[in-house]
């Protein structure tokens, strides 16, 4: 067991930037990159469709015997993570939340914000999260940045700086919430990619990425429960599901090299 892979899968890119924190946590470890584009994205599916695509989903990638599984997005891992746990006993899961805590803890004005998929956002899980994690002086706006999602998917961002700043500008909205705001959690795997633009629009606000502590929290679970590979270099395997050549055209401007095997679902 020691040797087989860690799985990691969101809808698309996002998972990314999960993967180059395990690379920096776990080196040794061998990688399974699926990005399921065939169903981006996750942000706009109903909560049963999305339990039983991410049962699916984890079911498929059990024929790769992966030591772990980590859930890669903020959406499955809010709204349908508990329940799928419960429906896939075969292997442990990891998922990805809003690190509210701890912007909770990082505010001085007392008012954070949280930018997520449209469903992450209207979700009743993420409410509850949110009353259980922030204390109730902490005022929470949140922020729809499904329309960036969309362009991180697509690599506009790589490529078209205006009409980046145009689509982030348009989701943040107020022309002067660094005033109100200084902590911002970016509880997509997408967006830590335009964290260059969220930093040059609202330089005094702090942007938290979950992604560092995700990677932090699976070498913790490796080794806790002696599942961690103790030497060698670790390899990455990426698969897609849609639109291969797009999405290689993406990561190869982001500087991964790795062949990518596009695999064709049927669910």
């Amino acid at each position: 067991m020691t040797n087989n892979p860690v799985a990691v899968f969101d809808s698309g890119i996002g998972s990314l930037s999960i993967i180059r924190e395990l690379r920096r946590e776990i080196p040794a470890e061998d990688l399974l990159y699926f990005a399921d584009r065939a169903h981006f994205p996750y942000g706009g599916k109903s909560h049963q469709e999305l339990r039983e695509l991410m049962i699916n989903t984890i079911r498929y990638l059990l024929r790769y015997k992966p030591k772990l599984v980590v859930v890669a997005s903020n959406t499955p891992s809010v709204q349908v993570l508990d329940e799928v746990r419960r429906a896939v006993t075969d292997v442990p899961l990891i998922g990805i939340r809003p690190p509210l805590k701890e912007a909770a803890r990082l505010t001085k004005k007392k008012h954070i914000g949280i930018m997520a998929t449209s469903g992450t956002i209207r979700s009743k899980e993420l409410e509850i999260q949110i009353r259980r994690e922030v204390p109730q002086h902490i005022l929470v706006a949140r922020f729809d940045a499904s329309p960036i999602i969309e362009l991180v998917e697509r690599g506009v961002h790589l490529e078209d700086e205006r009409r980046t700043f145009d689509v982030i500008s348009r989701v943040l909205g107020d022309d002067d919430l660094d005033k109100k705001i200084d902590v911002i959690t970016l509880s997509s795997t997408h967006l830590p990619f335009v964290k260059r633009y969220l930093n040059a629009l609202l330089p005094t606000v702090r942007f938290i990425d979950p992604a560092q502590m995700a990677a932090k929290d699976v070498r913790k679970f490796l080794a806790f429960n002696r599942m961690a590979k103790k030497s060698g270099s670790g390899r990455l395997q990426i698969m897609v599901s849609d639109g291969k050549r797009e999405f290689e055209k993406s990561i190869r401007a982001m500087g991964i090299r790795e062949p990518v095997e596009e695999v064709f679902l049927t669910f």
